[in-house]
């Protein structure tokens, strides 16, 4: 067996020899090649006489590797695998590290933490650090790699990526809703009492979500209401019935499902606002963030 050169030419033949010899088919491996049987088997033929040998018995609708093919194949097989057990480590390499993101508490716990494990068994050299707030982040003085926003996307200087629309409905328990004639009633929301996040967005004010819902709907709004600095705990105030709150499409399917929480009215609407991952434009090309906005759009 001659020792040719490494060129591409040999490499690509090489690679499409261990194809075939897995397959033991010409027209199998160009299927996975994405080449014609004729392309398959012009490499094959390159590749022999560049190797001065026959590494296959061609018979009618029968391959078989001859004593050379199979020794090649053993050999290719092995540093083949050895290869892409490098490239992996690689990346893995790559993606090792700290990635420290801020995320608004409600999302943090209702849509991110039940996907989250998916994200750090993909990359398990990274140490991932995620600390809740609504505020925004000064990237200037903070030392987060990237954020997750609900707002508008405009954040000057930075980059930004949206990640997801969202959309919002009033939600109350199933008792809260017939004690006070709910289903189908949107009117009578005159007489219950308002469960508001009083921080939805950055600088938003504390009756804002519910007041955009009631302007899309034509409803008047009474004037009783609890404000909480979270979406999660007007959530489970509505579970408790103490009153209705708005739920997010995003925070609201388990306890819909389960029947903690009703939809009195189907009067969804579109929230004005979205969920962005922003990030400093020079950290947009690093590999930690970059795999974690690919993973944040794999998953929704």
């Amino acid at each position: 067996m001659r020792l040719p050169r490494l060129t591409g030419p040999v490499l690509s033949g090489l690679h499409c020899f261990l194809i075939a010899a897995d397959q033991m088919s010409f027209t199998r491996a160009a299927e996975i090649l994405c080449l014609t049987q004729s392309a398959v088997s012009h490499k094959i033929k390159n590749l022999e006489d560049s190797l001065g040998v026959k590494l296959f018995i061609r018979q009618p609708r029968k391959l078989t590797l001859t004593d050379e093919g199979k020794r090649l194949k053993e050999v290719l097989a092995l540093n083949f695998g050895d290869i892409a057990n490098e490239l992996r480590d690689l990346r893995t390499l790559e993606l090792s590290g700290d990635l420290n993101v801020s995320v608004p508490p409600t999302f943090a716990q209702r849509w991110l933490l039940p996907r989250l494990n998916s994200f750090l068994e993909k990359y398990p050299a990274l140490r991932f650090h995620l600390r809740t707030r609504n505020e925004l982040v000064d990237f200037h003085t903070e030392s987060f790699d990237c954020a997750i926003y609900f707002g508008n996307g405009k954040y000057t200087g930075l980059h930004v990526v949206k990640l997801m629309d969202e959309s919002m409905v009033p939600v109350c328990s199933h008792e809260y809703a017939e004690q006070h004639d709910l289903y189908g009633n949107p009117a009578k929301l005159s007489s219950c009492m308002l469960l508001h996040d009083a921080a939805p967005w950055a600088r938003a004010g504390k009756n804002d979500e519910w007041q955009y819902w009631a302007q899309q709907n034509g409803v008047v709004l009474p004037a009783a209401g609890c404000t909480f600095d979270r979406a999660d705990l007007a959530l489970q105030a509505a579970e408790r019935g103490i009153g209705v709150a708005i739920g997010r499409a995003s925070f609201i399917a388990e306890q819909l499902q389960s029947g903690r929480l009703v939809t009195p009215f189907t009067l969804s609407v579109p929230s004005p606002q979205h969920y962005f991952l922003v990030c400093r434009k020079e950290m947009a090309s690093s590999p930690r963030v970059k795999a974690f906005i690919d993973w944040l759009g794999e998953v929704q």
